[in-house]
């Protein structure tokens, strides 16, 4: 490789060459007049007889060899082929060496800018090309010459007319990559487009580079750092799945404690919206264990940020948590009794108050004892203490009664529920049937005292001959004895009801006992 760059640029000179300069190791034979007839930061150095400063005069310049080639090969009159790949190196070169017009005209600074601005800005894919190979030492060039602002300009302005592109970044470093997104939120792009862009770029960097190099590691938890500071706050603005597993790669990646509560912030403010699976990936260790510890933190975040108006979203979670309990007895045959009773311990608190049935807990204490036959009578006990008996439907009642891998004792708990449940059931069925007949009777009644007005308001249209205030007095009196005799039949009514049921005091639950003895009578009807 010395040959190659040694050789080529000073051959357009015939005398022999008086500087060795070197780039990342690589000596370059050339003329020091030549360079300085380009380069006014040169010209000082030879002025200042500084010329072990200029041997390694590019030493803080993180330039390959062959953008130096190209550079030197200007100096030499030499013609060089510019490119969306070296501009920005050849730029920042130009830059520091100060090869402008002011020292000689229609110098490589001015022809680098004209290219940027004509052949590569104009374009997002050949803009994406030239950041797409910058270091960091680059950038911190491009930041002094202010490259990095019109680099941005030109990106955020074709972002806002197709949003898409964005998802085309996932290439860039993650120096600019950060910046750029950070000023197009600022100019209200899309924010669908930007969430779809982090996502892209963390997978291309996080979830999907498996290597475990530690430098690799380094950069993939700056990343996931980075992820965190440019993903939104809003409720369901980004999916589950990607938070879960955000947040276990930067638990792995040990990321920054900000890092790591953002995340636990976000999932908590969408817990409802996530799934038993969901949970499952992010709980889950290397080792077959679950980290029961970070499920407490999530649940407790999510309870105190919980809205008292929306009980719908604590009926989400309580099942979402009682899914992921079945799962997890379901998938792992090593799941340990205790671990099992701690994260049942927590469902169960979660489903408390909120949840009729927890048919899912007994399904997960069921499969539990099918894949762990060898346990005995006591171990089976403690996996059955997050087994509220009292919850479980009927269905599920009569398929517990029939268990046998269920301990006896638990048997007979479920059995003695069941009979509660059959014994309230039977009790609301005859209440109903009571409520229902008391209705008929009195709607029999007003029929019949609604009868006995028409009929006595048609004899009084018979009798004609009645005077006008006679017809009226006769009237009033047959309404007033009629309303009397309503008023004195309903009273007759209750007070035969009430004889009837051998109470004459007034009509309650405590001072008869009419609806227990109605409730016989029903209850054979219904057995």
């Amino acid at each position: 490789m010395s040959d190659r760059y040694s050789k080529n640029p000073s051959t357009r000179n015939s005398e022999s060459p008086d500087l060795d300069l070197y780039v990342k190791g690589t000596p370059f034979y050339l003329h020091k007049e030549t360079l300085a007839k380009k380069s006014a930061k040169v010209t000082s150095l030879i002025e200042c007889n500084k010329i072990d400063e200029l041997r390694w005069i590019l030493r803080d310049m993180d330039i390959d060899p062959e953008t130096f080639f190209l550079v030197a090969r200007f100096c030499y009159g030499l013609k060089i082929q510019l490119s969306s790949e070296n501009i920005v190196s050849v730029l920042c070169v130009s830059y520091y060496l100060e090869m402008n017009d002011d020292h000689s005209s229609n110098n490589l600074l001015n022809k680098a800018f004209t290219f940027l601005e004509q052949r590569v800005l104009m374009s997002w894919n050949e803009t994406v090309k030239a950041l797409r190979v910058c270091s960091d030492k680059i950038l911190d060039k491009m930041t002094d010459v202010g490259l990095i602002e019109v680099f941005l300009d030109s990106l955020v302005e074709k972002a806002l007319n197709d949003p898409g592109l964005l998802e085309d970044l996932i290439t860039l470093p993650l120096r600019l990559y950060e910046s750029l997104i950070i000023e197009s939120s600022k100019h209200n792009v899309s924010k669908e487009n930007l969430v779809a862009s982090i996502c892209n770029y963390a997978k291309r960097w996080v979830f999907e580079n498996v290597s475990g190099d530690e430098s690799v590691s380094r950069h993939k938890r700056e990343v996931i750092e980075a992820i965190e500071r440019l993903l939104p706050h809003q409720r369901g603005a980004i999916s589950c799945g990607f938070l879960f597993e955000s947040l276990k790669e930067s638990i792995f990646l040990d990321a920054c404690s900000d890092c790591q509560k953002g995340f636990e912030v976000r999932i908590s403010k969408q817990l409802d919206m996530a799934t038993a699976k969901d949970l499952l990936v992010l709980l889950s260790k290397e080792d077959g264990s679950y980290d029961i510890d970070l499920l407490r933190t999530i649940l407790k975040s999510f309870y105190s940020n919980y809205n008292v108006s929306d009980v719908s979203r604590l009926v989400s979670v309580a099942r979402m948590l009682e899914e992921f309990l079945f799962e997890a007895a379901a998938s792992d045959a090593g799941l340990r009794v205790e671990t099992f009773k701690a994260l049942g311990e927590m469902v169960v608190a979660a489903s408390c108050d909120v949840l009729r049935y927890s048919d899912e807990v007994y399904r997960a204490v069921d499969v539990l004892l099918e894949r762990h036959r060898d346990l005995t009578e006591s171990e089976k006990m403690e996996a059955c203490r997050v087994l509220e008996c009292k919850k479980l439907s009927p269905k599920a009642c009569e398929h517990a009664s029939k268990n046998e891998k269920l301990p006896l004792r638990i048997v007979l708990q479920v059995l003695f529920f069941s009979q509660n449940q059959i014994r309230d059931k039977v009790a609301r069925e005859m209440k109903g049937a009571e409520e229902k007949t008391e209705e008929v009777d009195e709607e029999e009644e007003k029929d019949d005292e609604i009868d006995d007005m028409n009929k006595k308001l048609l004899r009084l249209d018979i009798e004609s001959d009645y005077s006008k205030r006679g017809e009226r007095e006769n009237l009033e009196c047959v309404v007033h004895c009629t309303n009397k005799k309503v008023e004195e039949k309903k009273i007759s009514v209750w007070r035969e009801v009430k004889r009837k049921f051998g109470c004459m005091t007034s009509f309650t639950v405590d001072a008869c006992n009419c609806h227990i003895k109605k409730r016989k009578k029903t209850y054979h009807r219904y057995k």
